[in-house]
Order: C-alpha cells, then structure tokens, then sequence
C-alpha cells in the first residue's frame, strides 16, 4: 500500500519537474507557410477526430442506457429449498438481487439460507 502512495508521488514530481523544464527552456519561434494541400490534410485529421470523439460519446451514451435500462428490469426470483423442494417466487428488480439476498419491488429484503438457492428468471 505505501509502495503505490510512493510510486504514485514519484509520479507527479516527475510530471511537474519535467513540466516545469519545458517551461524553462527558452523556444524559438519559426514562421512555417503550410500549403493550402497541408490545410486540407489537417482540416481532414481535424474533421476525422471530432467525428470520432461524436461517436465514441454516442457509443458510451448507448451503453450507459442499456446498463441503467437493464438494471431496472423487473424479473422472477424463484427461492428454492435444497431439502424439501419446496418453491417461493418473488418480483424483484434486477439490481436489487445480490448472492445471498435480495429486495422485492413491495420493499421487502429476503436473505436466504444455506440450504436454499435463488434463481433468476428473465422477464417475457
């Protein structure tokens, strides 16, 4: 644990002592005339990345939605008990299911036993 605070420290005093040599080191200034085919090319590359950049915000948007989407689907929770095989279900959301418990939509917290097992039936 305190190798990774040292490490991580390390780190930013590497990153602000090289920031600060940049800074430091004196930068001459050269006029380049870029040719009107080397404007077109980086007008492209520039087009190219904002284009990219729209998609990758869409495609994240889109999987965010279908996560939240899904998490708030409500499915079947069949208790079972190993012994006498007896069967209770329940309606619960499927982000409220967890290992050994979960919360029914009415709000009631179900916690299972060892001899018991929960399966999870999608909805139609």
């Amino acid at each position: 644990m305190l190798t990774k605070i040292i490490l991580t420290l390390l780190v930013i005093v590497g990153a602000l002592w090289f920031a600060s040599r940049q800074r430091d080191e004196p930068k001459q200034r050269v006029l380049v005339i870029a040719t009107k085919e080397e404007q077109q090319k980086k007008q492209m590359l520039r087009h190219g990345a904002y284009i990219f950049m729209a998609v990758m915000v869409l495609a994240a948007s889109v999987m965010i939605y279908i996560e939240v989407a899904d998490s708030y689907t409500t499915v079947t929770v069949h208790v079972i008990n190993t012994q006498t095989g007896a069967r209770i279900s329940y309606q619960a959301r499927r982000d409220d299911v967890q290992a050994n418990s979960f919360t029914t939509l009415e709000g009631r917290s179900v916690y299972v036993a060892g001899v018991e097992r929960i399966e999870v039936e999608a909805p139609q």
